[in-house]
């Protein structure tokens, strides 16, 4: 494998993701009910790996390497901050005190939504144009999902938690990035 930046490049990438990747663990292992200790060990690990492995082999879409750091500590934060607002909503809180703790996951959102959007800013003309078509192809798949959803509720099925949603936006976005990459090769 050829590296393609410093040994100290490697080793801030690998801690970075290694620490993103531990914050994960630890929320999966609360929401779950797992042990901590494993949640943090094993999202460590998994971020090590993660952090090797694209510093070795950057994938297509490449940001400096100071941005991509920048969007694992943002996921990082909002991470933590959505672990926080976990906690507190298994705590016997008032309405009042239940608004005030969802602020700090909404901080935690809106710093991940700029630096991504500062990450795309900096891409070169053909691969901001990649991401633009995928995050455009992923809001209407986004919406299509919501519409749907929302069709099915109306004839009785549960409601499901509105967090599903990012999780189908972000699937949509990888899915839409790929073929606009594979669209663009």
């Amino acid at each position: 494998m050829e590296r393609v930046h410093s040994k100290e490049e490697e080793k801030k990438n690998m801690i970075t993701t290694s620490i993103t990747w531990a914050s994960v663990g630890l929320l999966n292992a609360y929401a779950f009910g797992f042990s901590l200790v494993i949640g943090l060990l094993g999202g460590a690990l998994f971020g090590a790996a993660t952090g090797f492995r694209v510093s070795r082999r950057p994938p297509k879409m490449r940001f400096p390497w100071y941005l991509f750091r920048q969007i694992m500590n943002a996921v990082t934060f909002f991470v933590l901050t959505s672990a926080i607002y976990a906690y507190f909503l298994d705590e016997t809180l008032n309405q009042s005190q239940k608004f005030w703790a969802t602020i700090p996951p909404m901080l935690g959102i809106i710093v991940l939504i700029i630096t991504v959007g500062r990450a795309i800013a900096s891409l070169d003309e053909l691969q901001r144009r990649i991401q633009t078509e995928a995050i455009a192809l992923a809001f209407a798949g986004t919406a299509i999902f919501v519409g749907v959803y929302a069709l099915f509720q109306f004839a009785g099925l549960d409601e499901v938690n509105i967090g599903v949603v990012f999780i189908v936006m972000a699937l949509m976005w990888l899915l839409t990035k790929m073929w606009t990459m594979w669209k663009y090769r």
